[in-house]
């Protein structure tokens, strides 16, 4: 039986009230019905009792599913809809196949670092020889339609090295307090060193012993899309890495990663990937509730706004410590935005899909963080970073986002960070 018949018991406690249709960012924008939680549990439902194939249509509706769980939080009667869209996909995975580009994406690319790096690496190339400027010029993508020259402008600015690769893989200490291990996830990776940078000068200020293993894509790309099979092949990987460095906690610096990161233990189901979901802890939530955070002593005298990724408030209920360090950051303001948990639009790989549609549901949030006048608008997951800096772009917007760890990272003095390593803190490969 698969996963989607195991749950066939929650689609009947859907009692069409319709509360869904008051949160779902892409009802709000279509005023489709299928395309909310309740008609998709209608579509479902009638799949199941064999009244509706898995047809083409079915397969887009499905795919039409931003995972950001504001349904869920909403349902009257607990209905995991994410989980069931989830099944769906599966089935249609393993009924219908996927897509030629993300097999090849998810089966060779993501399980194989090293083919990994090299593609970012052609991006990098790309980007940085003449060939963005060209096809921009040139505007040759028009010839595919005004969505796929707008897409190729979602691409971020690709590093030139990996950020693992700037760094040692054992950041030591005499005196730590807590072995900790850095999972960066593959944004921080390969598109925004500077957010892993800033990480890890925030942890080095805390004495801890710092271990960033070689590790793997965290495999929510594969499991949105219905492959749970590279997803489970990726989470192995980790798993074993992880549990091999011995460590009292992993961090991670991005939503997504961490949410997929902890449904380790029900996605494998072993002792070991139960353990090592046990440890997983967001950047926001490590420094304030494990450790007693240390802002430094160089004043920021900006206003600043927050935006809640779906995967860190609504899949890991953490809201409260992002809020409570960036209240620590000396000379900060901080001002809530209209429905900051409302999701970006982002939604992993979702932006690249639908552009037009993600885009709408991207005004919305920029219009929030627009009218508080914030000079910062600060979050906790790379993906949100990359929607929001695009959209804000957009809007010829001066605001500036930034990862909470880079906001927390501008406390610190050059002189701090010396007088840190001479306590006893300093790098070493190991």
């Amino acid at each position: 039986m698969d996963n989607l018949a195991r749950a066939a018991d929650y689609l009947n406690r859907c009692s069409k009230c319709g509360g869904c249709q008051a949160v779902c960012p892409l009802y709000q924008e279509t005023r489709a019905e299928p395309y909310v939680a309740r008609g998709k549990l209608f579509l479902l439902k009638n799949h199941l009792e064999g009244k509706l194939p898995l047809s083409a249509k079915m397969k887009e509706i499905m795919s039409l599913c931003l995972l950001c769980k504001a349904c869920v939080n909403q349902c009257p009667n607990n209905i995991p809809v994410d989980q069931l869209v989830l099944g769906a996909r599966q089935k249609i995975a393993q009924e219908k196949g996927i897509s030629f580009v993300k097999k090849n994406v998810f089966q060779h690319l993501l399980k194989n670092n090293g083919r990994l790096t090299l593609a970012a690496r052609l991006g990098w190339l790309y980007q940085r020889a003449g060939v963005q400027w060209l096809v921009r010029k040139s505007n040759i993508l028009k010839v595919f339609g005004e969505e796929i020259v707008q897409k190729e402008r979602l691409l971020p600015k690709m590093a030139k090295r990996p950020f693992r690769k700037q760094v040692p893989r054992f950041l030591t200490c005499s005196r730590p307090k807590l072995r900790v291990a850095y999972y960066t996830g593959c944004l921080t990776n390969f598109v925004y060193p500077a957010t892993g940078h800033a990480v890890v000068n925030v942890l080095r200020r805390h004495d801890l012993e710092i271990l960033i293993p070689e590790q793997w894509c965290c495999g929510i790309p594969a499991l949105a899309s219905g492959d749970e099979k590279t997803a489970a092949e990726l989470a192995r990987k980790n798993v074993e890495v992880f549990q091999r460095a011995g460590v009292d906690a992993v961090i991670t610096d991005c939503a997504s990663c961490g949410s997929m990161l902890k449904e380790y233990a029900d996605l494998l189901g072993t002792p070991e990937a139960k353990a090592f979901a046990g440890k997983v802890l967001d950047f926001s939530q490590f420094l304030s509730e494990a450790v007693s955070f240390r802002a430094g002593e160089i004043e920021v005298p900006r206003l600043a706004t927050y935006h809640d990724p779906c995967h860190l408030k609504r899949g890991q209920g953490v809201f409260e410590a992002p809020r409570r360090l960036i209240r620590k950051v000396p000379g900060l303001r901080f001002k809530e935005m209209k429905e900051p948990d409302r999701c970006c639009g982002a939604a992993g790989s979702f932006n690249l899909t639908y552009y037009n549609l993600a885009a709408k549901i991207g005004r919305r949030k920029v219009q929030n963080i627009r009218e508080t006048g914030a000079d910062f608008l600060v979050t906790g997951c790379p993906s949100c970073i990359m929607q929001l800096r695009h959209m804000l772009e957009l809007e010829n917007s001066p605001v500036q986002v930034l990862h909470l760890a880079e906001l927390l990272s501008m406390t610190y003095s050059s002189q701090g960070q010396a007088n840190e390593s001479g306590r006893g803190c300093s790098h070493a490969v190991s």
